[in-house]
């Protein structure tokens, strides 16, 4: 009886732990170029999902 009191706390357990990964959402973006300088920075991001590309420059 003290098993499946065990695997029924873990059962929950990883349950939670699955549900907390699927609310907490995924970046889908993947960092293509990321350039630094005393100037300022310019980042290209792409989303895997659709391929659109997102550059950012901040000076």
């Amino acid at each position: 009886m003290r098993f499946y009191k065990k695997c029924s706390a873990f059962f929950a357990a990883a349950c939670l732990a699955t549900s907390v990964g699927f609310l907490s959402g995924c970046d889908t973006k993947e960092k293509v170029l990321d350039i630094e300088t005393p100037g300022g920075e310019i980042e290209v991001e792409r989303d895997r999902t659709n391929g659109d590309v997102e550059v950012e420059v901040n000076k």
